[in-house]
This record gives C-alpha cells, structure tokens and sequence, in this order.
C-alpha cells in the first residue's frame, strides 16, 4: 500500500485557506465548518486506517520519493449527505518519510470548471498554488 502506518502530522496550505476554506465558512454556519474541518485532521492523522475504503483516492504516487497527492471525500457536519454523493473533497499531499499531510485544497463540486475533467482541474489548481508541485 501507498500510505504508511503513521500518525500523520496535518496542516492546512495557506493557499487552501485563502482561496478555499473561507467559501465553506460562509457557505455554512461557522460552528459546522470548525466541526468539519476537525474531522479531516482527524481522519488524515489516521490515513492509513481510510486508505482502502472508497474515502481515500490516488490521485500520483511516486514510490522512490514515498510522496503522493491523494483526494479524500467528506460531508459537512450537520448536513444529510454521504461523504461520497456531498460532492466536497480535500486534496492532500502526504509524505512517508517526514510523517507529514498538506492539505492542498478543499472543494466542492461547484468550484470545479466545467469545461474540463475534475482531475485536470485539480492538477491546474496545484501547479498554480503549489510550485513544488509542478512536475507532477
């Protein structure tokens, strides 16, 4: 398996927060996106335990570095949607060697464009936030 059997340390990308995480706070109330956003770092810190449910993607796995971009489904607390069907995801970065999780975006399906494939959307998104990330 790609992800280690580590507690992960997880931090949000200053890129994330800026762009990403203020939409869902005004989005919904406050106090759900704080809830929200603590089960992520939760669940990240435990990746390995999520890796081969249907929550956790691949997205790019470099088996040399033990580096990956992974996508992982959510739902806002307090709302009645599955993870899956919410439509909102955290795109990660994840290293095996250091122990440590970058959350890189955090999405719902209404800030995808359209006029390409959710995927390339998500690497069009990293290679313009995440210069480090550009050979991927």
């Amino acid at each position: 398996m790609f992800i280690k059997d580590l507690s992960y340390q997880v931090e949000f990308s200053v890129y994330c927060e800026k762009h990403f995480c203020k939409d869902f706070l005004r989005k919904y109330k406050p106090r759900q996106w704080i809830e929200t956003k603590k089960t992520i770092v939760s669940v990240l810190e435990r990746a390995y335990a999520f890796q081969n449910t249907n929550l956790i993607d691949t997205l790019k796995f470099s088996q040399e570095d033990g580096v990956g971009i992974f996508k992982l489904d959510f739902r806002v607390a307090g709302t009645n949607f599955s993870p899956k069907s919410s439509g909102n995801r955290v795109v990660f970065s994840l290293c095996n060697e250091t122990g440590r999780i970058n959350v890189l975006l955090v999405y719902g399906k209404d800030h995808c464009d359209k006029k390409c494939s959710e995927t390339q959307w998500i690497f069009g998104c990293v290679k313009v936030g995440f210069p480090e990330w550009r050979k991927w």
